[in-house]
């Protein structure tokens, strides 16, 4: 039976469980994705004719995790310069997913995967929070701001994961950076993060359904330093940058090693009713060189 259809329900004892129901729903959706998801390759450079081998993690602490599970990935690719290929082979090895492909011809290439979506319901208000604690601090106060969510009693929003990383096979071959996965909510670097070092800028787009967001938030994350001690937090080490009105991020690198970008972005689902929302996180991981 229906928690509201009892007519012994005082209208305080309604309003009373739905509340309850309410932060319930959204302390799990909140406890069920409050980390990261991100792919880190085993190097960056892969010799010629040779596997690539990528990891997927999910945590708190990049580049530090446990495994995503492969029964998460509902689309694995790599894409380069004129191929797009899917990812079979791929198991959980210890605290990593593993990932191996053999691509055909030397060059760069975009490796990426889209989480399986969950869906959720709960009041304009939860989504706000939702996106407060995942990475999506900006869009939380767009929406709040723009209201778009405004008059609705409740909002189903669908939630899904997106993670990619660049690396490159053999020496030379056709550059791959400027090429998208197509998702709701994407990176894409302007300049070649083949060739970045302490104290470059990169520069690089944030999409929303294909076109460039905004203003929109990102946080750029360097890998924690394992061996530090309690100090060393993420939260320390997170370095938040807005877009600018074109959607491109311009971010100073001051720390040799691995990079995660992430951000989230809300959109209005595409045919949907008007409380039929989805909202997108993704990450984009790079290597940064030491200063020249």
């Amino acid at each position: 039976m229906s928690l509201y259809a009892s007519s012994s329900f005082s209208a305080r004892a309604r309003t009373a469980a739905r509340a309850f129901a309410i932060g319930a729903s959204v302390f799990l959706a909140s406890k069920a994705a409050g980390h990261d998801y991100w792919l880190l390759p085993d190097m960056f450079a892969f010799p010629a004719n040779t596997s690539i081998h990528v990891g997927g993690r999910q945590g708190t602490r990049f580049p530090e995790g446990r495994a995503i599970e492969a029964a998460r990935i509902i689309d694995a690719r790599i894409i380069g310069a004129s191929s797009d290929m899917k990812i079979t082979d791929m198991s959980v090895e210890g605290t990593s997913l593993r990932m191996h492909h053999k691509p055909t011809t030397a060059g760069q290439y975009l490796v990426a995967i889209r989480l399986t979506p969950r869906t959720l319901r709960t009041p304009p208000e939860g989504v706000i929070r939702f996106l407060r604690t995942e990475s999506g601090v900006s869009e939380a106060a767009r929406l709040e701001r723009e209201k778009p969510l405004a008059g609705l009693d409740t909002v189903i929003y669908t939630a899904t994961s997106y993670a990619a990383t660049v690396v490159q096979v053999g020496a030379d071959g056709p550059r791959a950076f400027s090429k998208t996965a197509g998702f709701p909510l994407e990176f894409v670097p302007v300049n070649d993060p083949a060739h970045l070092h302490v104290g470059d800028t990169l520069h690089i787009a944030v999409l929303g359904g294909g076109k460039p967001v905004p203003n929109i938030g990102i946080d750029a994350l360097p890998a924690a330093d394992t061996t530090a001690g309690a100090d060393a937090t993420a939260a320390k080490l997170i370095v938040t940058v807005n877009a600018d009105a074109k959607g491109i991020v311009h971010l100073p690198l001051t720390k040799a090693g691995p990079w995660m970008l992430r951000s989230a972005y809300a959109s209005h689902k595409n045919g949907g009713a008007a409380n039929e929302w989805d909202v997108s996180r993704t990450s984009y991981v790079i290597q940064v060189g030491a200063k020249h």
